[in-house]
């Protein structure tokens, strides 16, 4: 037996997709920040925090060699 088309379910998939992919191109990367070990003065630049034995030094910055300082958003 052949399976019906069923234009309602069609057209409820078509709106769902269209309503969902734009979402993903709206987002905007994370900032990197530097990091200072609280051991011996390493720096970092990473993303997120790299743990408890570090703390936030400089930032943020739009590359990953916390080269670049992000505009600020007003």
């Amino acid at each position: 037996m052949k399976p019906k088309f069923r234009p309602g379910r069609a057209l409820c998939l078509c709106a769902a997709l269209v309503t969902v992919m734009p979402l993903p191109s709206q987002a905007a990367p994370a900032p990197w920040y530097l990091w200072r070990s609280q051991l011996d003065g390493a720096l970092s630049c990473q993303q997120f925090s790299p743990g408890q034995a570090w703390s936030l030094d400089d930032g943020p910055f739009a590359d990953p060699a916390c080269r670049k300082r992000m505009a600020s958003r007003k």
